[in-house]
């Protein structure tokens, strides 16, 4: 408590401006095959939005999504088994996308929620899909950031060829993953990488925080490389387009106009696909919209969630519907739980 109370007395000088208390829980939930999963749960309120990252990506990602939503919502974010703080069973079999899924489905039985609002970038928008096609009834609304609904890469910066030259630097990376390694820290590590970010369109240097760039690179370095691969070579090799139009759940698209990841066709066509649902593109946003344009990207999921997903998880409350919901709820943990000052 002495640290909360040094705190409250260094808000009290901060005058004029809104101070709010804020519940912030960190823990690790255990997957289908028992690998320990790192989550964050920051705020309270519901619907609950829990949040999946791209492929390399850590819960760092959100930060500006938590900072915004937590007052009204409680946020979970989580690390994949091999990223971030969550662990790796030396079980190739498990390095797919379905055991993402089913991790996902053990986090969100561990913290009790029943129809949260998925929010999916890159990656994380496959990982949702499947989620909705074996669990629709656990599914509050979904968010669609800047990502596809299966076999990323034979768009990958809008041409067929990506696909064999993956499939080359696959069968490399697994051959020779020590000479890999290094060849990609020596790529990603090196001082003009940011420059060559911004020529490449990976990202908008101009609205960008290196920071943020420094910090994803540092964790995609973290990743297993041969567990990076074969996780990459899954989701090739997953396509939920299927599942487009079953979707009965208010879905809003983001979709960036200079993606190169991500073409912008693919989000125009998901929201074909999908009823009723909404496209809303980021203008000169890339793959990395979320950081890039934080703040104009948070304004419209609010309106989004205010609009649509909100009174559509009243709805379904009030009218009683959806299967009865079985798991265990985990049990608060004094030693990973914490009150934040938020201003």
């Amino acid at each position: 408590m002495t640290d909360l109370a040094e705190k409250v007395k260094i808000s009290e000088r901060k005058r004029g401006k809104l101070v709010t208390l804020s519940t912030l829980t960190e823990g690790d939930a255990e997957g289908f095959d028992g690998t320990k999963l790192y989550y964050r749960s920051f705020g309270r309120g519901d619907p609950a939005i829990v949040c999946c990252n791209g492929l390399g990506v850590g819960t760092f990602f959100w930060v500006h999504l938590e900072r915004a939503f937590h007052a009204l919502h409680q946020v979970v974010t989580w690390d994949y088994r091999g990223h971030g703080h969550s662990a790796l069973k030396k079980n190739p079999k498990n390095y797919n996308l379905n055991a993402l899924v089913k991790d996902m489905k053990a986090v969100v039985d561990h913290l009790g929620i029943e129809r949260p609002i998925l929010i999916g970038h890159s990656l994380g928008v496959q990982v949702i899909l499947e989620f909705y096609r074996r669990w629709p009834e656990r599914v509050g609304g979904i968010i669609l950031c800047f990502g596809t609904y299966g076999r990323p890469m034979d768009h990958f910066y809008n041409t067929r060829l990506s696909r064999y030259l993956f499939k080359i630097c696959y069968e490399v990376a697994l051959a020779f993953p020590r000479e890999s390694t290094l060849i990609g820290r020596l790529v990603l590590q090196n001082p003009l990488s940011f420059f060559l970010g911004g020529v490449l369109k990976v990202m908008h240097t101009g609205m960008i925080n290196k920071k943020d760039t420094d910090r994803y690179i540092e964790h995609i370095l973290s990743v297993d490389p041969i567990f990076f691969q074969m996780l990459l070579k899954s989701a090739q090799e997953h396509s939920a387009e299927d599942v487009l139009r079953t979707i009965k759940v208010p879905t809003l698209i983001i979709a960036g106009e200079l993606d190169q990841f991500t073409p912008l066709w693919i989000s125009k066509k998901m929201h074909r696909l999908i009823p009723e649902s909404e496209l809303f593109i980021v203008h000169k946003a890339t793959h990395a919209g979320l950081v890039e344009q934080p703040d104009l990207i948070n304004l419209k999921i609010e309106k989004f969630l205010q609009d649509r997903a909100r009174p559509f998880v009243r709805k379904l409350k009030h009218a009683g519907k959806g299967k009865p919901v079985s798991f265990k709820k985990a049990k608060p943990d004094g030693k990973n739980t914490r009150l934040r000052l938020v201003s």
